[in-house]
C-alpha cells in the first residue's frame, strides 16, 4: 500500500523534463503571437499603455530637440559667417581711413580752399584779468 501511494505521488508530480519544457518559452510561438496580433488580446498592452505613451512622448521630445539643435547650429554658423564678413569689411575700411587721414593727404585737399598748414607751433596767449 505504501508503494502504491509513492507511485501515485510520483505520477502526480511532473517530471524534470516536463518542468524544463514548460519553463522554456518557444520563440516561434512568441513570434507567431506578434505577427498574428494575439499579444494585443492578452491585456499586456492595455495594462502598460500609460508607460508606452510616456515613452512615445519622450521619443517625440527627443526628435524635436534634435531638430531644434540642428536649426540653432545652422543659425549660429550663418551669423558667424556674417560676423567674419563684417569684420573683414571693417578692417578694409580702417585701412582706407588710415591712408586718407595722413597729414600729407589732408594738406593736399585743403590747398584747394587756400588753407595752408602752419609751420610754427601754436602759442599760448595769457590775458590778465584786472577786473574782480
Amino acid at each position: 500500500m505504501i508503494e502504491e501511494e509513492n507511485i501515485e505521488q510520483k505520477s502526480e508530480q511532473p517530471s524534470k523534463d516536463d518542468a524544463q519544457t514548460t519553463k522554456k518559452k518557444n520563440p516561434v510561438k512568441g513570434l507567431k503571437k506578434v505577427v498574428s496580433g494575439d499579444f494585443l488580446m492578452d491585456g499586456v498592452v492595455q495594462t502598460n499603455l500609460p508607460f508606452m505613451l510616456y515613452i512615445t512622448f519622450l521619443m517625440l521630445v527627443y526628435v524635436a530637440y534634435g531638430y531644434y539643435v540642428n536649426n540653432t547650429l545652422k543659425d549660429l554658423s550663418r551669423e558667424d559667417k556674417k560676423s567674419e564678413e563684417l569684420y573683414s569689411r571693417l578692417q578694409s575700411m580702417m585701412e582706407v581711413f588710415d591712408k586718407e587721414s595722413l597729414q600729407s593727404k589732408i594738406a593736399e585737399r585743403v590747398k584747394v580752399i587756400n588753407l595752408v598748414e602752419s609751420k610754427d607751433p601754436p602759442r599760448v596767449i595769457w590775458i590778465e584779468n584786472d577786473k574782480k
